[in-house]
């Protein structure tokens, strides 16, 4: 009986792992396509940035809005602390 739950902990262990890497993928293509000013949805330019938040020495939440199809995304992004 316990190689049956191991064999669905690693089961279930590696289908999380390769949910998580795609997520990560497609949420990396999409920032990309936003950081050249154009919708990953519409393919249009026409994404504005909506809100900032943070800052500072922490990360900093960012959203987008694409003023033609609705598509709105948020990110965050490390602005990092020069602090010598």
């Amino acid at each position: 009986m316990d190689i049956y739950l191991l064999l669905f902990l690693i089961i279930v262990l590696l289908g999380s792992v390769a949910v998580s890497t795609y997520y990560f993928k497609d949420k990396n293509e999409q920032l990309r396509a936003i950081q050249s000013g154009i919708c990953p949805k519409c393919k249009k330019e026409s994404i504005v940035l909506s809100d900032q938040r943070g800052g500072g020495c922490g990360p900093k939440l960012v959203s987008f809005y694409c003023t033609d199809c609705g598509y709105e995304n948020s990110f965050s992004m490390n602005s990092g602390c020069n602090i010598s």
